[in-house]
């Protein structure tokens, strides 16, 4: 067992968080409209297989991935294909599906109904049965953090079964119910790989389910966030030294969608996810059991604070948590992997002579204001998406040091992808990271560079010229 103990990071005090703390679970209304985001899987070449009008059951396969035929993208409701989104030069954005009052599932035999039936099955079969049922979706590949290709054995998978981002529900949380699909699930993985399967959790955690796992390594971890990001988890247990290294990915959500769809031969089309921010009124902030791909409509129904039809607070809602996720609108839906909705003030207006004063009022993470040495650490702070100003040169590497635990040099990686020195890049660390890792530099960054953009672009790039 290795025990990650987190130093260098930051829990940022954003107020307006969930009310309830996990204690109990909310419903939603069923959305009328359900929609499957591509937007996760940028790198794929995808292949619909329905278009809008057609009829489709849970379960069905709406894209094929022409770079590994058979790996099918499923859908997560059953309706009429509605409208089939496309962005530049046609590339495939989300398949919206108008849901049906009685929904049906495809028919597909269950595999295993435990981890020892699981034993029992040839890899290939489990293979085929993963891809065809869109679980192969779930897997990520690092480096690059491709989507995970069977064709290519991971030397190790890990299981990201904690969370540090703000307001996201907990692993715990999310397993809460699904312990024998989770343990399933790991017996899959375990199927997949002739090496060990990683389970990561928090170092304080009552939760069975990652205490008794079998058939995996344990470890533990603590500290502020990016405790949960597994960039760290990785370094700390099997570092990446090399292009032609191969780690997969997955956090607990996945492994829960494997294990029940190898025990029911079904989709699992719900998750937890919380709705908070200081847009949503206070009494209905709080954790809901969501579909996948649910409508921000219908998430954020009757919840929004009545000031945000005032022109001085306009919204900005973000699907996946405030750090990395994305900017929708109430036309939108829920990412694939998100399990966040936020709803912040979209003001960029800015104090008369604000840097004349001593910002008693005001959060600082380097103590440039006056309470960043009043107020406790246990203050929430009010937070908008204003930068404060615009982007300029960079100033000084070690603010970034601070909040990033990883053995790399942010500044000076990203001056190295900013010039395409893809040699120099990889020397100061790029195929240990990803663009989450980058969240807190960014968010602490007085040069405002948006570190996160300028990291995955560099990945994506690097990516292509090293595996083709």
């Amino acid at each position: 067992m290795v025990h990650i103990k987190v130093k260098r990071g930051l829990d940022i005090p954003i107020e307006a968080g969930p009310e309830n703390s996990g204690e109990h679970i909310g419903t939603l209304h069923k959305p009328k409209e359900i929609a499957y985001d591509f937007t996760s899987f940028e790198e794929v070449k995808l292949r619909p297989l329905v278009k809008a009008g057609d009829e489709v059951k849970i379960g069905q396969p709406l894209c094929e991935d022409k770079d590994v035929p058979g790996r099918m993208f499923t859908s997560p409701a059953a309706g009429v294909v509605f409208d089939v989104r496309r962005g530049e030069k046609r590339k495939l954005l989300a398949i919206i599906i108008t849901v049906a009052e009685k929904e049906e599932y495809v028919a597909n035999k269950p595999l295993a109904e435990n981890p020892s039936k699981v034993a029992q099955l040839s890899k290939d079969t489990l293979v085929s049965a993963l891809l065809a049922g869109g679980l192969f979706a779930h897997i990520r590949s690092r480096p690059f953090n491709l989507l995970a290709n069977p064709a290519k054995p991971a030397r190790s998978i890990f299981v990201k079964a904690i969370e540090s981002a703000p307001f996201l529900p907990s692993a715990e949380l999310q397993v809460l119910g699904k312990e024998h699909e989770f343990q399933v699930g790991l017996a899959a993985l375990k199927k997949l790989t002739e090496g060990p399967v990683h389970l990561v959790f928090r170092h304080d955690t009552t939760c069975r389910a990652f205490l008794e796992a079998q058939g995996v390594e344990k470890h533990t971890v603590q500290g502020p966030h990016p405790a949960a990001n597994v960039s760290l988890h990785i370094n700390a247990i099997d570092p990446i030294k090399r292009v032609d290294d191969v780690v997969w990915t997955v956090n607990t959500l996945d492994v829960i969608a494997i294990g029940h769809f190898l025990i029911h031969g079904k989709i699992a089309t719900d998750r937890v996810v919380s709705i908070a921010g200081e847009m949503i009124a206070p009494q209905k902030r709080g954790y809901f059991r969501a579909r996948v791909g649910h409508s921000i409509e219908s998430l954020v129904e009757a919840k929004l604070a009545e000031k945000h039809n005032d022109l001085q607070h306009p919204i900005r809602l973000i699907s996946g948590d405030v750090l990395t996720g994305d900017k929708v609108e109430l036309t939108d839906f829920l990412g694939f992997s998100h399990t966040s909705l936020c709803a912040l003030s979209d003001t960029t207006s800015r104090q008369f002579l604000h840097f004349f004063r001593l910002g008693k009022d005001k959060y600082t993470a380097s103590g440039a204001y006056l309470s960043g040495h009043l107020n406790p650490h246990t203050h929430k702070w009010s937070f908008t998406t204003s930068q404060h100003g615009e982007e300029r040169a960079f100033i000084d590497g070690s603010v970034y040091e601070r909040v990033m635990p990883l053995p790399v040099l942010p500044m000076q990686l990203i001056r190295a992808l900013l010039s395409q020195d893809f040699e120099l890049a990889e020397f100061h660390g790029l195929l240990e990271v990803d663009a989450e890792d980058f969240a807190l530099p960014e968010f602490v960054c007085p040069s405002k560079i948006e570190m996160m953009n300028i990291v995955k672009s560099g990945l994506q790039q690097y990516a292509k010229d090293s595996l083709g």
